[in-house]
């Protein structure tokens, strides 16, 4: 997959992760590359740095924990990727037999 599609991906998954207990980027590298991505702890310490400038995460020490704005951007992000998902994923074989 191309980066450009790749970070969003990423960033929606440290914000779910997040959402359940604080994370770090050492732990959230191997979640992350267990769903097929080849990523690095610096990479995902790079997005969790973004993802706390924009305030959806606080940092303490090497822990990040999601925020009120994290969660209702993730509750948002949910809510456009149910009918994304029933468009590109459901209707896919409808659409395109193999």
């Amino acid at each position: 997959m191309h980066t450009g599609f790749e970070k969003p991906f990423i960033r929606i998954h440290l914000l779910y992760h997040a959402n359940h207990k604080p994370i770090t980027p050492e732990e959230m590298q191997s979640e992350i590359n267990s769903h097929g991505y080849h990523v690095n702890s610096q990479e995902i310490q790079q997005e969790l740095s973004h993802l706390a400038m924009e305030g959806y995460v606080t940092a303490n020490g090497t822990q990040f924990q999601i925020t009120t704005s994290g969660q209702s951007e993730l509750q948002s992000v949910q809510q456009h990727l149910e009918p994304l998902y029933q468009e590109v994923v459901q209707n896919k074989q409808a659409e395109f037999p193999m």
